[in-house]
């Protein structure tokens, strides 16, 4: 009954409580008093014909069972959470082969041996802090104290802080505290709200035990503007106050990126737009405001550098010149390192510059660089995800794998890491799993479909295309409406069309930037590798993708022992890494013809 009315587990907590401490008292109550018809009697002054008869073996049973449950009760109060222990946190692990493929999708998502899970104990999550000032523009600023504290307290040794993507995934919702907690796998809960009326800042913010629900701290705050960084300094203070007894005694200070709260408010709304990938060409502005401002503020030029990369780079919606934004965003990122060497994103970005800049040894210090970002202390998983990524199109699969664990299980509610888990388990041969976790990501997401088709693609060379099919369908069903280009890859197999008659069908998916995308994803599911390869020398970034993730897929030989393959992984730099380092998936150059492709065999 108090699980089905959401009664605070606390509930059941003084219930027992009560039940122990008062028993006893019944008992000797019951022995001392006797109910007669002329009203409450002590036993020692009854008469004769007014004792009750002695206890027959019922009476000695029911005794028995009341003590016994009372005893039970009392055990069980003992092992109630956040009195002696921690309450159990659902544990995830790597699944170590395609036997153990039947799973629940909660279970699914785990994380590798050796990546450090969360101490639940000493594990907090910040939430998006509630927008409550009177104008609804001002959501960035709530969700940018939310940010700025989630990164103060990452940095505490001993505390662990659940990533910000899935933290903030809760926003707008009326998810309970400890179904939050329970998806995140911690045991506090950080939440408030932020009302900023011009110079004026009012925050409050209260620290929750997510076991017992019980409120452990709060504290409102009413500043100027120019005190926000000793508010914040506050608040982690009274974190590890409360929190002492599980770290021990830790120190906190706060060190303020900017003195213009101009500059911190451009930094905090461009930021904002970033994480939530909306309205780009405007967060660009943001920034740039930020950096004009104050040209020392070292996070403005990082995040300025990752935007600039992003558009540049990844397709997204602008009206900018992407050429020039991908050439700028180096420049940015050196103005960022110069001012902080240890920015984490800024430490990401530059080495993702490097492993796409296609020079000699660009790939190798590429590598080096994602590597450092992705170990340091950061609440993003975004340097995680790149780094494996980047493994990933190496052909260095099981690598890959380990590192994209990692980014998974620190940030498990982002479609993406889910995404490209499926699909580097897919070429490790556990297609099933795969599976699994490609359908999550588009469960996250709501709409993106580009992982499924990837696992697609490698069912259907493999020759199961009814569970290509069934995948297609799938994806199909989770995600409002239906996308045109996943609807015709659908139609393709049901029907046994080829490219060129797939491209009749869907003349309208022959125009403009997606035209490329549609003969890349299309030419891989239907086996025509030479149609696919065509779009890779494309100005799109889309079907380079599609075209290296799939190269290591099991049954797409064909795709990388193509001599149009070997070309452009020339062109990309990774021949260069791999004569160093040794070719992936057993593979080595051969020349037929006085043309060199890769032959495959073996393992990575």
């Amino acid at each position: 009954v108090l699980e089905n009315t959401a009664a605070p587990s606390w509930v059941m907590q003084v219930i027992l409580l009560v039940l122990a401490l008062g028993f006893p008292l019944a008992v000797i109550l019951a022995w001392a008093f006797e109910v007669t018809p002329d009203g409450v009697k002590r036993t020692e002054s009854l008469e004769a014909d007014e004792r009750p008869p002695s206890m027959a073996a019922p009476d000695y049973l029911l005794v028995g069972l009341m003590v016994t449950v009372v005893v039970i009760a009392g055990v069980q109060f003992a092992r109630m959470p956040g009195q002696h222990e921690a309450p159990p946190v659902p544990r995830t692990a790597s699944i170590p082969d395609e036997s153990e493929a039947s799973i629940d999708l909660e279970t699914a998502v785990g994380a590798s041996d050796s990546f450090e899970p969360i101490d639940e104990r000493t594990s907090i999550a910040v939430l998006a802090f509630e927008n409550m000032s009177p104008d609804p523009d001002n959501a960035y600023f709530a969700d940018g104290i939310s940010e700025e504290l989630l990164n103060i307290l990452a940095e505490i040794d001993g505390l662990k802080v659940a990533s910000r993507t899935s933290a903030f995934s809760f926003k707008g919702t009326s998810t309970p505290i400890p179904q939050i907690a329970e998806q995140l796998g911690v045991r506090h809960v950080l939440e408030g709200s932020v009302r900023k009326q011009g110079n004026r800042v009012r925050i409050t913010a209260q620290l929750i035990e997510a076991g017992d629900d019980a409120h452990l701290w709060s504290e409102v705050y009413d500043r100027e503007l120019d005190d926000i960084f000793a508010v914040q300094e506050e608040i982690a203070r009274s974190i590890t106050g409360e929190l002492e007894s599980l770290l021990g005694t830790r120190s906190v200070a706060v060190a303020a990126p900017t003195r213009n709260m101009d500059a911190y408010q451009s930094y905090l709304r461009g930021r904002s737009r970033f994480y939530q990938r909306v309205m780009l060409d405007e967060a660009i502005e943001d920034l740039r405001r930020a950096v004009a401002a104050d040209p020392d503020f070292a996070a403005a030029w990082a995040f300025l550098a990752a935007i600039e990369y992003v558009v540049g780079n990844d397709g997204y919606p602008t009206e900018l010149d992407q050429d020039a934004l991908t050439l700028k965003s180096v420049e940015t990122v050196d103005r960022a390192l110069s001012l902080n060497p240890d920015n984490v994103m800024a430490l990401a970005i530059k080495g993702q510059q490097l492993f796409d800049a296609t020079s000699t040894d660009s790939v190798e210090q590429g590598l080096t660089m994602l590597e450092s970002a992705a170990s340091r202390v950061t609440p993003d998983s975004t340097p995680r995800l790149w780094l494996g990524l980047s493994l990933f199109q190496l052909g260095e699969v099981a690598r890959a794998l380990e590192v994209l664990e990692q980014a998974q299980a620190q940030d498990p509610l982002v479609a993406i890491n889910n995404g490209y888990l499926g699909v580097v388990h897919a070429a490790l041969g556990r297609t099933e799993i795969g599976r699994s976790y490609a359908l999550r990501s588009v469960e996250l997401s709501g709409s993106l479909t580009f992982w499924t088709n990837l696992l697609a693609i490698e069912l259907a060379n493999s020759g199961d295309i009814a569970s290509a099919v069934d995948l297609l369908r799938e994806s199909l069903e989770a995600i409002d409406g239906e996308p045109p280009l996943q609807g015709a890859l659908l139609e393709a197999l049901t029907e046994g069309l080829t490219l060129e008659q797939l491209e009749q069908r869907h003349p309208e998916l022959m125009e403009g930037a997606v035209a490329s995308f549609f003969r890349t994803n299309a030419g891989l599911l239907l086996g025509e590798i030479d149609a696919a390869l065509d779009e890779a020398d494309g100005p799109i970034t889309g079907p380079r993708y599609s075209l290296i993730n799939s190269a290591w897929m099991p049954s797409m030989s064909a795709l990388r022992e193509h001599p149009a393959f070997f070309r452009w992984v020339t062109e990309l730099g990774y021949v260069d890494y791999w004569q160093k380092h040794g070719f992936p998936l057993g593979c080595a150059p051969v020349v037929e013809a006085g043309v060199t492709r890769l032959e495959c065999g073996g393992e990575s």
